[in-house]
């Protein structure tokens, strides 16, 4: 029984622990959730009067701001009107010095109306007379305007009104002789030029009133024009508006807030904020307005209120969770610390790719499948001649893309390297924007996605130029050298018989002498057409044997202008039988060169006879010597003949080439030979009719070092 009764007094003892520990855990709940709520309130009234304080901080410097906006733009009118009557002043002056029939009356109103800014801020400008009719329709009400303006005046400013509406501003300056120089300007120009541009705002406007509160310009609401601001206060019942156009009619300058009076609007919950100052238009004081909606100002503040509430609704669980919050906050300033590590890494790897990227000396870029830019190194821009951030993103060979010479415009290659995903090759000859061709090795490798195909190409240019010259000159130099071995052996071939032929000729000749009472007549006609066809077949072979041996150099350092001074004397008198008019043009300041005076005098001989050779029917053979850059000397020998015909440019130092009908074709290659070994070049420029030119640009020589 007694046990019994301890264990009923143990049930019901755990039955009121776990009983008062349910009214503990409801009473703390009760607590929670009282304290949670009071602590929301107090946060969310607190929320309520920040975000009713904020509202109407932010209203009032967003006023300013529009009240500067007003500012602004009434000074730009100001400022259009008083250089409007001071061009026309000075207009005037300039007016008075000229008669009326003068020319440069007209000239000056033409230069008046430019100044002024012409269309569409001028509507008429031009000269009238007191109480005389302008035969130009459209300026024929002036006269009439003119004559309100007050006798003896310096100028007349005046705001012309179609019943009670303004509709154009005239402004005009006596020239003397009752004539005035006038210009007018439109109400509607000059909302055009400087009402409808003001915005304040994504949608606020401005809009201009008269002294008698009228409102003459509301872009976008032309429904107000010619209606007072105070009589749409009075049918709204605003208040705030009717005190608004009431300071506006005094030439108050401020700002207010009114509720919206738009078409249509007839809630009284929106607001709108105008800010407007004064501005005086000729004897008028106006006033521009700029308004914008509250709801740009007031949705700035809600944004900010409702993350406020929603931050204030949850500062519980953010102080629960605080702990978590510090840790997930340490993980996240690992993660950006570790991201910062590597994108610095990246920023380097990046910054070492584009120093190699721009280190290479042939032109490369990537494209991706719209062959866009994506990347370009310097040598690229500079063969482009383009900065590399001008390049970017433009679409290679596309309309409206890089601006690429024309060899190089041709995508076909980057084409087929996208479709076969191999490597592509081409060669172009490309035409750069200075005018300098270039011989041009196009490559193009794919870079592969993920997916397996090509999504990028690597365009890579390499100009060959230099290397094309090069193999050419090899070539040349290998066909000189075969040709003049070919050359020797002909030449001593020949030259044992025309030897042989020479002197049975002559022996011919002694024989024809001894029949003294014979006709021979015809004989010596024979014999001596033998001897020039053996002499002209001598002077080919010399000249093949002379390219072939040339003389081992003596060379020396002097003066090339007493060597070419030398050598025109001395064909002086065969140019002047051909008519020829031999000039020089010498440069007392070219440095001295190195070079073999037998080898110089051939080579520029070559040159003359040439030139006498072109100029069958006289003309003027010039030689001029310059200073060259560098340290060279630069030589110009230019004539007045038939010129070279463009098909045989190309051939004109290859050996045997000649366009004479007894030439061997070596003078100019001999010529071209004998200033590459001083170091030299040679090149021409020619065009039919006009002439030929001759280039030749030597070394200075090199200075002789003292000795000890």
């Amino acid at each position: 029984m007694a046990a019994q009764d301890e264990n009923k007094e143990t049930a019901m003892g755990a039955t009121s622990r776990i009983a008062e520990s349910r009214r503990v855990n409801r009473r703390y709940r009760y607590v929670v959730i009282s304290g949670a709520a009071a602590v929301l309130l107090i946060l969310l009234g607190i929320s309520l009067k920040i975000h009713s304080g904020a509202r109407g901080d932010i209203e009032i410097q967003f006023n300013r701001q529009q009240l500067l906006i007003a500012d602004q733009a009434s000074g730009r009118i100001v400022s259009f009107l008083g250089e409007l009557t001071a061009s026309l002043r000075f207009s005037a002056r300039f007016l008075r010095t000229v008669g009326p029939g003068h020319p440069g009356r007209m000239i000056a109103i033409a230069g008046l109306y430019e100044r002024l800014g012409g269309r569409p801020r001028i509507n008429q400008v031009g000269i009238l007379r007191e109480g005389a009719p302008d035969p130009d329709a459209s300026l024929q009400e002036n006269p009439g305007i003119l004559s309100r303006c007050p006798l003896g005046a310096e100028s007349c400013f005046l705001i012309v009104r179609k019943g009670e509406e303004p509709e154009f501003i005239f402004a005009a300056v006596p020239t003397g002789n009752r004539d005035w120089v006038f210009a007018t300007v439109l109400l509607e120009d000059l909302a055009r030029v400087f009402i409808n541009p003001v915005q304040s705002g994504l949608k606020g406007r401005a809009w201009l009133m008269d002294g008698a509160g009228r409102i003459l310009i509301s872009p976008g609401f032309p429904v107000f024009e010619g209606v007072r601001l105070g009589d749409i206060a009075s049918r709204r019942g605003d208040e705030r508006l009717k005190r608004s156009a009431a300071r506006m009619s005094r030439g108050e300058r401020g700002f207010d807030w009114h509720f919206d009076f738009r078409p249509g609007k007839v809630s009284r919950k929106g607001r709108t904020l105008t800010a407007f100052t004064p501005l005086l238009v000729g004897p008028e004081q106006w006033t521009l307005a700029v308004t914008a909606s509250s709801s740009e100002v007031s949705d700035l503040v809600r944004r900010t209120f409702r993350k406020s509430l929603l931050v204030t609704s949850f500062g519980f669980a953010v102080i629960i969770a605080a702990a978590l919050l510090i840790l997930d906050r340490e993980r996240r300033r690992i993660r950006v610390e570790d991201r910062l590590h590597w994108s610095g890494q990246v920023l380097e790897s990046k910054t070492r790719l584009q120093a190699l990227f721009d280190g290479i000396t042939d032109s490369i870029c990537i494209l991706d499948e719209n062959f866009r830019i994506l990347m370009v190194n310097r040598e690229m821009s500079l063969l482009l001649d383009c900065e590399i951030p001008d390049l970017l993103f433009l679409t290679w060979g596309g309309e409206g893309g890089a601006p690429l010479p024309e060899g190089l415009a041709d995508r076909s290659i980057a084409i087929r390297t996208f479709e076969s995903g191999r490597r592509g090759t081409a060669e172009r000859s490309v035409e750069l924007p200075g005018g300098r061709r270039i011989d041009a090795e196009l490559y193009s490798y794919p870079i592969f996605g993920a997916g397996g195909r090509p999504h990028q190409v690597i365009l890579y240019i390499k100009d060959v130029t230099e290397r094309r010259a090069l193999e050419q000159q090899l070539l040349q130099q290998e066909r000189l050298t075969i040709v003049g071995k070919m050359s020797a052996q002909v030449a001593h071939e020949i030259r044992n018989p025309l030897s042989a032929i020479n002197l049975n000729a002559e022996l011919l000749g002694d024989e024809l002498g001894g029949y003294a009472g014979e006709e021979t007549a015809e004989a010596w006609s024979l014999l001596r057409s033998i001897k020039n066809e053996v002499d002209i077949l001598r002077q080919v072979t010399d000249d093949y044997l002379k390219f072939v041996r040339m003389p081992r150099s003596g060379r020396r350092v002097g003066d090339i202008n007493e060597l070419l001074d030398d050598l025109l004397n001395f064909h002086a008198e065969e140019g002047a039988s051909l008519g020829i008019r031999v000039e020089r043009s010498f440069s007392v300041d070219i440095p001295e060169v190195e070079f073999d005076e037998t080898q110089f005098r051939l080579a520029f001989q070559n040159l003359i006879l040439n030139a006498f050779d072109a100029m069958s029917e006289g003309g003027r053979l010039l030689v001029r010597t310059v200073a060259g850059p560098e340290g060279t000397v630069g030589i110009d020998i230019e004539d007045q003949g038939i010129g070279i015909p463009v098909k045989d440019q190309e051939s004109m130092f290859t050996p045997f080439f000649t366009t004479k009908a007894s030439g061997t074709g070596l003078g100019l290659v001999l010529t071209q030979q004998i200033l590459s070994e001083h170091r030299g070049t040679i090149r021409f420029s020619s065009q039919e009719k006009m002439g030929t030119t001759f280039h030749i640009s030597l070394p200075e020589a090199a200075p002789v070092e003292a000795k000890a």
